[in-house]
């Protein structure tokens, strides 16, 4: 890791976010590698325009001081390729490891300056179009003058709603589905392509924000998306929305349950001198203060384990498994649940299963 005087030494300095980050022998964005490279360029008082978390990883950013980006942000100074978006102003991230907002160094002293994202914080990063399989799964699409039955046939086999309409030259025409398909024959119009077409649909970027894609997803079912040199490189559905929150929310989910299940049997075998040995800052009291890093540390001791009184856990085993938890939050926190394999979700699926035993809700019956 970076001396923080090396650090400092980068102020003014503009290089990609690869090379940025390969100071750090980082190679991916991942949750605590970015929060670990923020939070060292934070204690040398730095920071990049534009943000190096967000962007191409060969795009280029500049280190400056944080009081010159405060005035890069006062004079309005645009921060290409950051979309915008109204209302939002770029600000910096409160530091991992701190309480009311203030500095923890009691923190960076037991995370060795790495700092770790606090229990219950959300996902910093926006959701790009892109993430979804489909947007980038390439499309099917017809000409004007080709068959339409072939088009309709094409539709009912792959379970399509809509075909792109593209020229011999790959410029897009329009799309037909099958309510403009309808249209067509309920107008007494010939049944061609070129007369079920409708421009009733939006192309997007796969860089764009998916929120704000939503309401054109939900207004037309679909969006046609595109790739930097303008190619269409696919299409997401309401059905692809629907799969995508299977896959990002279930984990999320599970990991919700696993937090909250721990953290209260946490709370009720261990109180503030518990705490304390794991965390020096005198403002930090309770298990719900805690990280989920720490409370590794705070189970990893066998005396400590024992008030847990949870016969028949191994405590070693126990542990083991929750370090890959803890990995596995990391990849869901920064919004790569769908890489997520089949391992790691099993993973979630059996310490859910062990917490349920051990820490059930007994109200209303609900485990």
């Amino acid at each position: 890791m970076l001396h923080k005087t090396d650090v400092a030494a980068l102020a003014g300095r503009t290089l990609s976010r690869r090379q940025l980050l390969t100071l750090w022998d980082v190679r991916f964005r991942s949750y605590d590698a970015v929060s670990r490279v923020a939070l060292d360029l934070a204690n040398a008082g730095l920071t990049t325009v534009p943000d190096f978390a967000d962007g191409g990883i060969d795009g280029e950013v500049r280190v400056v001081w944080l009081s010159e980006d405060d005035a890069v942000l006062s004079a309005g100074e645009a921060e290409a390729p950051r979309e915008h978006v109204p209302g939002d102003r770029t600000r910096a991230v409160p530091r991992a490891g701190s309480v009311d907002g203030k500095p923890d160094t009691a923190a960076d002293a037991d995370t060795g300056g790495r700092g770790e994202d606090p229990v219950g914080l959300l996902p910093q990063t926006a959701m790009r179009v892109g993430v979804l399989p489909s947007a980038g799964g390439g499309v099917t699409s017809i000409t004007p003058g080709g068959s339409l039955p072939w088009a309709t046939g094409i539709m009912m086999e792959r379970g399509y709603s809509q075909l792109p309409v593209l020229d011999d030259l790959g410029k897009l025409r329009g799309v037909i589905n099958w309510a403009s398909i309808a249209h067509m024959h309920a107008t007494g119009r010939e049944p061609t392509v070129s007369n079920a077409l409708t421009s009733e649909f939006h192309v997007v970027e796969a860089t764009a924000h998916l929120l704000l894609v939503l309401p054109f997803i939900q207004a037309h079912g679909f969006v046609l998306v595109r790739d930097d040199a303008g190619e269409l490189t696919g299409i997401v559905t309401t059905a692809d929305l629907a799969d995508e929150f299977v896959a990002v929310a279930g984990p999320f989910f599970t990991l919700g349950e696993i937090e909250r299940r721990l953290r209260r049997a946490l709370g009720r075998a261990y109180g503030e001198d518990d705490v304390r040995k794991v965390h020096k800052d005198p403002r930090r009291h309770t298990v719900d203060q805690l990280m989920f890093g720490e409370y590794i540390r705070l189970l990893d001791d066998e005396q400590r384990w024992k008030k847990l009184n949870w016969p028949g856990v191994d405590r070693a085993h126990f542990v083991g498994l929750l370090r890959h938890v803890k990995d596995v939050r990391n990849t869901v926190m920064h919004f790569n649940s769908a890489s997520l394999s089949a391992e790691q979700l099993g993973l979630l699926d059996r310490f859910v299963g062990i917490l349920r035993s051990y820490e059930p809700d007994l109200r209303h019956g609900i485990v």
